[in-house]
C-alpha cells in the first residue's frame, strides 16, 4: 500500500475527518475521500450482468432493500449485525470488501467520485491522481490549470476566478469537454472498475444545475451554458458506461430530484436519490414519481436508491426515518439509506436500526395504491401505509401486529406524515 492509500486509510479508520465546511457538496466529496485506500489490481471480476438481473429481481420481496451511502468502512467491517445490500464509497480493500460480504455476501460495492467536480484539498487530489495513474500519483495523467471552468469576473478577456457554487469555493468544476480532463477521469474510473472486489462504480454530483454558465476553461475557450454543461456530462458519461465492463454496475448521485427528460439514465443502471424526502411535506408523490422514472428510464437491473437523514442534526425524526423506509418497500428494486446527514454520511454503528430492518414482509401481492393522500401495498406477511397527507384509520380482515407499537388488532390508526407496517397475525 503506497503512501496515498494508507492516509486515505488512516483518514477512514478515524472517521471523523471534517474541513470547516459543512455544505453538501463538499461534505459529499469530502467523506467520499473517507473510504478511500488500497491497490490497484487488473483481475476481472468473473460475476456477469445476467447474474446481477437475477440478484435484483431477488430483491422485490418484501424484506428491506438497505444501502449505505459514502460508507465509513471501518464502523462497517467491525459491526457484524450490519448486512446493507448496496455500499458506497471511493474505495473497497480487497480485505475489506471481503469482511463486508461475509456478513452479506450478495452486497454490491459501488466506489467512485465525481466526473465534473474536484475538491481542492492536497490529499484528495493525490488519491485521484494515484487511482487514475494506476497507483502512482506523479504518473503522466495530471490536473493542469487549463481543465478548470473559470470566469471572468471583470469582462476583460481574463479568467480569475475558478467556478464553484456560491459559498462552496474549495469545490471547483472542471471542464468536462477538455480532452485532458477526460483522459485523467476515465483512467480513474477505468482502474475502479478492474477492481474485482467493485461491482460497479458510483458518479457523484451528475446535475442538471448551471452553476457555472458564463466559464470556460483555458483548454476550452468557449463559454459554456446550461445546456452544454448538460450535454458534456451527458458525453462524458457515456464515454465512461462505454469503457466499464459490460459486468459493471454504474450508479449516478443525482441529489433528490430526478429530472423529467434527463439524458443521463440511458447510461446508468441505478440512481442514489439523496435528500430524497428533502423537507418533509414537500410531497412523497413527486419523490416516487422521480424515482419511477428512473426505474423506467435506466438500463438493467434498474436500481434506485432513497436516501433520508436527519438534516446533519444527529436528532432521528422516526416519522420521516419510517415514510422513507415505507417508501422504499412501495416500489420494486428500491433501497433505503439512513445516515446522519451531509455532514457526516456514512455511519453503521448507532445508525443500523434491527427492529426495522429484520422485518421480513415476504413477497408483493401487487404494485401499490393511493386514495386521498394515502399510500399503501399489501404483501404475503402485511401491508405497508404511509399517511402523506391526513390522518388515517385501517381496518384490516385479519389479525396484524404493528410493528412500531406492538400492539395487536384489526384497527389501527397512522397519524398524517407517518408511515406503519403491519404484519399479519397467524393464528394457531
Amino acid at each position: 500500500m503506497n503512501e496515498v492509500m494508507r492516509s486515505c486509510y488512516d483518514m477512514n479508520g478515524k472517521g471523523k475527518r471534517r474541513g470547516p465546511y459543512s455544505l453538501l457538496l463538499f461534505i459529499a466529496l469530502f467523506t467520499l475521500l473517507l473510504g478511500c485506500g488500497g491497490e490497484l489490481s487488473t483481475s476481472p471480476t468473473p460475476q456477469v450482468l445476467t447474474q446481477l438481473v437475477e440478484d435484483s429481481l431477488e430483491s422485490v420481496d418484501g424484506t428491506p432493500r438497505l444501502a449505505l451511502w459514502l460508507a465509513k468502512k471501518d464502523e462497517l467491517t467491525t459491526y457484524d449485525e450490519a448486512r446493507y445490500d448496496v455500499v458506497m464509497t471511493s474505495w473497497f480493500e480487497p480485505a475489506e470488501a471481503n469482511i463486508i460480504k461475509s456478513h452479506n455476501p450478495s452486497t454490491k460495492l459501488l466506489a467512485g467520485l465525481s466526473h465534473t467536480w474536484i475538491l481542492d484539498d492536497p490529499v484528495w487530489l493525490e488519491f485521484l491522481l494515484t487511482v487514475a495513474n494506476g497507483g502512482d500519483p506523479d504518473g503522466q495523467l495530471q490536473i493542469t490549470e487549463d481543465m478548470y471552468l473559470m470566469l471572468d469576473e471583470n469582462r476583460d478577456g481574463t479568467l480569475e476566478r475558478k467556478c464553484s457554487p456560491p459559498g462552496w469555493e474549495k469545490i471547483c468544476a472542471m471542464d468536462p469537454r477538455h480532452p485532458g480532463w477526460r483522459k485523467l477521469i476515465l483512467a480513474f474510473y477505468h482502474n475502479v472498475a478492474e477492481q474485482p472486489q467493485h461491482e460497479g462504480i458510483i458518479v457523484d454530483m451528475v446535475d442538471a444545475y448551471p452553476f457555472c454558465e458564463g466559464a470556460w476553461s483555458g483548454g476550452v475557450p468557449t463559454p459554456i451554458d446550461a445546456e452544454t454543461w448538460v450535454s458534456a456530462q451527458d458525453e462524458l458519461l457515456g464515454i465512461i458506461r462505454e469503457e466499464m465492463p459490460s459486468d459493471k454496475l454504474v450508479f449516478a448521485n443525482a441529489g433528490r430530484d430526478f429530472a423529467v427528460g434527463s439524458p443521463f439514465p440511458r447510461h446508468l443502471n441505478g440512481y442514489l436519490l439523496e435528500n430524497f424526502l428533502g423537507s418533509w411535506g414537500a410531497g412523497l408523490e413527486e419523490g416516487l414519481a422521480s424515482a419511477q422514472r428512473a426505474l423506467e428510464t435506466t438500463q438493467p437491473p434498474h436500481m434506485v436508491i432513497f436516501a433520508v437523514d436527519t438534516d446533519d442534526t444527529g436528532k432521528i425524526d422516526w416519522a420521516r426515518f419510517r415514510v422513507g423506509f415505507a417508501a422504499s418497500l412501495l416500489l420494486d428494486n428500491t433501497y433505503f439509506a439512513f445516515d446522519y446527514g451531509s455532514r457526516d454520511h456514512g455511519g453503521v454503528i448507532g445508525w443500523w436500526f434491527p427492529a426495522y430492518y429484520a422485518i421480513d414482509m415476504g413477497r408483493p401481492l401487487g404494485t401499490y395504491s393511493i386514495t386521498d393522500g394515502v399510500y399503501r401495498r399489501d404483501f404475503e406477511k402485511g401491508v405497508v401505509i404511509v399517511a402523506a397527507e391526513k390522518d388515517t384509520h385501517m381496518s384490516l380482515d385479519t389479525l396484524h401486529i404493528d410493528t412500531v407499537s406492538g400492539e395487536t388488532g384489526m384497527e389501527f390508526a397512522v397519524p398524517k406524515g407517518d408511515a406503519r407496517i403491519f404484519l399479519r397475525v397467524d393464528e394457531p
